[in-house]
């Protein structure tokens, strides 16, 4: 998730990150202003209020825009951590019980202000559509009703508002799994390279080993400025790697984000 901005945890790349450490940082630069959401709030709450824009922005990829931060989290919250948390990964668990993990790893529950952008793949919903999560909030049950018609493979990447300080990072991912080409291109481009220290960092960051290498990828294009020291070393690999993002990413259709 986070994502490109999961914001407030550090790893961010400023201005084009999905958040990466699973706690808020009070302060980082690159961090979307918003108002504190209370770890109570119900993510049921108002449903018929909720807009959701959804661009299709290639054959295989979908962009969701939602109006506020909350919303988008509170949506995305246990499709994104079935797929990659490095706890909930492959279980089935009630919101009550990741938001207990969660406030016992981090002090309280502030999910739905540290995350601020999303990214997984079709075959993530799957479990959702089969009922293994009912009860639905009806949240998720919005989301899942875009895409229960669809049966090919596809990636969706969530946003709020304009969405500027988490779409780069989000469309590396979708492009790191639908593009195979870029695929093959990031991974040679990253063989060359000694990545093992950013990427224990990322994983310390919360994330399921499984998607260690896309996560590498993706912040590398968007680093964040809090680990910029970190990134130095890398900086020639860096510029490969958005040169790479440039040419594959224009083949994209994105909308006018407003």
């Amino acid at each position: 998730m986070a994502a490109f901005l999961r914001t407030g945890s550090g790893l961010e790349g400023c201005g084009f990150v999905r958040a990466p450490v699973r706690r808020p940082v009070n302060a980082s630069p690159c961090r979307s202003v918003t108002d504190p959401v209370p770890y109570f709030a119900d993510p049921d709450r108002e449903p018929e209020r909720m807009r959701i824009r959804k661009h299709k922005i290639a054959g295989d990829i979908y962009l969701l825009q939602f109006e506020t931060q909350y919303e988008l989290a509170s949506s995305f919250l246990r499709l994104q951590e079935h797929y990659e948390s490095p706890h909930f990964h492959g279980r089935i668990f009630s919101l009550e019980q990741y938001m207990d993990w969660y406030a016992n790893r981090h002090g309280n529950f502030t999910y739905y202000q540290d995350w601020s952008g999303f990214n997984l793949p079709s075959t993530a919903l799957q479990p959702f559509y089969e009922g293994k999560f009912d009860p639905l909030s009806e949240k998720e049950k919005r989301l899942l009703a875009l895409f229960r018609r669809l049966r090919k493979p596809f990636y969706i990447i969530g946003i709020y508002g304009h969405g500027a300080s988490s779409l780069r990072h989000e469309l590396a991912h979708a492009l790191y799994f639908v593009d195979h080409a870029y695929r093959d291109r990031v991974r040679r481009a990253i063989d060359g390279y000694s990545t093992k220290k950013l990427e224990r960092t990322i994983a310390e960051a919360g994330y399921a080993r499984h998607v260690i290498p896309d996560e590498l990828q993706a912040y590398l294009i968007a680093p964040s400025e809090k680990l910029a020291r970190g990134f130095r070393a890398l900086a020639p690999l860096r510029r490969k790697l958005r040169g790479i993002f440039s040419q594959h990413s224009r083949t994209l259709s994105l909308p006018r984000l407003s």
